[in-house]
């Protein structure tokens, strides 16, 4: 069994507030009658209970319920059903950064760096704290064994 990242964004979608019933519904604003996806079928897609991977009718709606450009809701079906990934060495989570940022002009294009190398010192900060904030517990923890270790020695 492959990948099941199709159904991961269907999932993360749900997780976001977006219902199967919204689904249904923005599958058929955009691709009407013949281009929309029923509420169950979003439902069975969360988990995965679908065989057969959603015809190409389909992709503008699904592309528009996810939030995805239609190229990368075609990467999705392609890892999930056929085990095919693209080239593409760029993790997933970061895929729709870079559609965005391919529209961004040159001179743009500084500022962009700026605001994520911020979000990245912010991130590479918060992990360290994180782990300063476990190993503290930990010795936290060690102190207090050690203060029950002394009080039973202490009372034998």
């Amino acid at each position: 069994m492959t990948n099941d990242v199709f159904s991961q964004a269907v999932r993360e979608r749900n997780a976001a507030g977006v219902t199967f019933n919204q689904m249904e519904s923005t599958t058929w604003r955009v691709g009407g009658k013949e281009g929309s996806r029923s509420s169950a079928w979003w439902n069975n897609m969360s988990n995965w209970e679908m065989e057969t991977p959603p015809a190409p009718k389909y992709i503008p709606g699904i592309a528009a319920v996810l939030g995805l450009p239609e190229r990368q809701v075609h990467e999705l079906i392609a890892e999930q059903w056929y085990g095919v990934r693209p080239d593409n060495q760029v993790p997933r989570h970061l895929r729709p950064l870079l559609t965005v940022a391919s529209d961004v002009a040159k001179v743009d294009l500084v500022t962009l760096m700026d605001v994520a190398q911020t979000f990245s010192a912010k991130n590479a900060a918060e992990t360290v704290l994180a782990e300063l904030k476990a190993q503290a517990e930990v010795e936290d923890l060690d102190n207090e064994v050690g203060d029950l270790d002394d009080g039973a020695e202490d009372a034998a």
